[in-house]
């Protein structure tokens, strides 16, 4: 019996050391070079050898609000069946599509392949994170509706784990985290069973017949030895990773470094290959805002072509003019992958020049139809648009055939900004990078995962 591994060997050096050099970096977060690494590899942790467990988790944060980012934290060794258990909670998700955010130093290759083509059949992310669940041990088999915190600081994706990383339809890395591959390994178990009978037999001319055979004792022993994968092995996963779109150095790397010690890849690296598409730009992956938490994040290069935030934008002229002037109602709607809402901004301006209008004291709502859910905007500071937070699944019911139809509030402000203003419909749809924002929060119910 056999089984691929690619994982780290040993924990020789205090995980924690790595740890507190990342930390002393933290604050530089904000406006990281992505060219450099900011501290020594990593060891695997202590708890690395125990199975991934995968909880799906909502952000603990204030900031975001009654509908905060979500993600689906993985940790933990990938081992047999590892793949049909991320199977079972992808499952559960419906329409969403939530993010990956993943901290293994790797183990089963056929998992971990399975595991990279479930998330790219189903579009989802993957990030390199450490997931902090309160009050939820990492011994606890299941945590419930579980809250918690994620950050990229010290978080590593080593061996087998690079495999999973690779399906994500996007693949972010912060240059605080770590990325490791090196040679498979085929782990070898052989089972010997040794069985002592009791025989009865009488002998005829000569010969032994056995009259009865009865099991005495029976003695089994196990021995498990690792050796170098064999090339259909590399073959495959060289094939996969084309089929993933992650090019060289990754596989040359894996081929080249001993299975003793790991790679840890750096940025530029991680960028020439395309294992990284997105990097985190702070020490948590996660924006808490109202109406447009989620993953945060900017273009690795050129050639990545999205980031973390979804933006729509569109506009429809007004019944009433400004100052004597055509005026328009620009809106434009935000998501920021991972998020439970979308940010709808408001602003009225002089469609010639382009001139703002002052909502001050205005009311403003948006009606969702069909179905009529009406939200409230925020009131809007000086000079400042306003803001409506949507849930994302009253949001994606505008996707075939309905409308956004902003509505102005009768208050004695409100009349004296737009006296008798009739309500302005707006076709999210069909504003410029609509099709792109939902595609991304509102994915159709399609592809099998396996």
């Amino acid at each position: 019996m056999s089984s691929l591994t690619l994982c780290r060997p040993d924990a020789r050096r205090a995980f924690g050391r790595a740890l507190r050099v990342v930390a002393a970096l933290a604050p530089l977060a904000g406006g990281i070079d992505a060219g450099a690494r900011a501290a020594p590899a990593p060891e695997a942790s202590p708890s690395s050898l125990a199975p991934m467990r995968f909880v799906r988790v909502e952000s603990g944060g204030s900031a975001c609000g009654a509908a905060c980012p979500e993600w689906i934290s993985a940790e933990g060794k990938i081992v047999r069946g590892t793949a049909d258990a991320l199977d079972r909670v992808v499952a559960t998700l419906g329409d969403r599509r939530l993010p990956i955010f993943i901290n293994s130093a790797g183990g089963s290759v056929r998992d971990a392949m399975a595991m990279g083509r479930l998330i790219r059949a189903k579009r989802l992310a993957v990030a390199v994170a450490h997931t902090e669940i309160a009050p939820c041990p990492a011994s606890a088999g299941k945590c419930g509706e579980a809250r918690g915190s994620a950050q990229s600081w010290g978080a590593y994706c080593a061996s087998a784990c690079s495999l999973v990383l690779a399906g994500g339809v996007e693949r972010y890395v912060s240059p605080l985290s770590f990325v490791g591959v090196h040679q498979l390994t085929e782990l070898v178990t052989k089972t010997q069973v040794k069985r002592s009978y009791a025989v009865r037999y009488f002998v005829l001319a000569g010969l032994k017949l056995e009259l009865s055979r009865r099991l005495v004792r029976e003695r089994r022993s196990v021995a498990t030895t690792k050796r170098a994968a064999d090339r259909s092995v590399d073959d495959g996963v060289g094939r996969y990773l084309a089929e993933m779109g992650v090019l060289d150095p990754v596989m040359k790397l894996t081929l080249a470094t001993p299975a003793s010690d790991v790679h840890w890849l750096t940025a530029e690296e991680l960028a020439a290959s395309r294992l990284a598409t997105i990097w985190v730009d702070g020490v948590s992956p996660i924006v808490e805002e109202a109406g447009a938490g989620g993953l945060r994040g900017q273009p690795i290069d050129a050639r990545s072509g999205a980031a973390s935030l979804f933006l729509a934008k569109g506009a429809a002229p007004l019944e009433r003019p400004i100052e004597g002037r055509p005026a328009e109602l620009e809106a434009s709607f935000a998501y920021r992958r991972g998020g439970a809402q979308v940010l709808a901004t408001l602003l009225e301006r002089d469609a010639a020049g382009g001139k703002p209008v002052d909502l001050r004291g205005s009311g403003m709502s948006v009606i969702l139809y069909p179905g009529g859910a009406e939200f409230r905007a925020q009131e809007p500071g000086a000079g400042q648009p306003a803001r409506v937070a949507i849930p994302v699944r009253s949001f994606c019911r505008l996707r075939d055939g309905g409308r956004a139809v902003v509505s102005f509030i009768e208050t004695s402000a409100a009349t004296a900004a737009h006296p008798g203003e009739p309500p302005v419909a707006i076709d999210p749809v069909a504003a410029a990078g609509g099709k792109s924002l939902f595609d991304e929060a509102c994915p159709r119910n399609a592809t099998a995962s396996r």
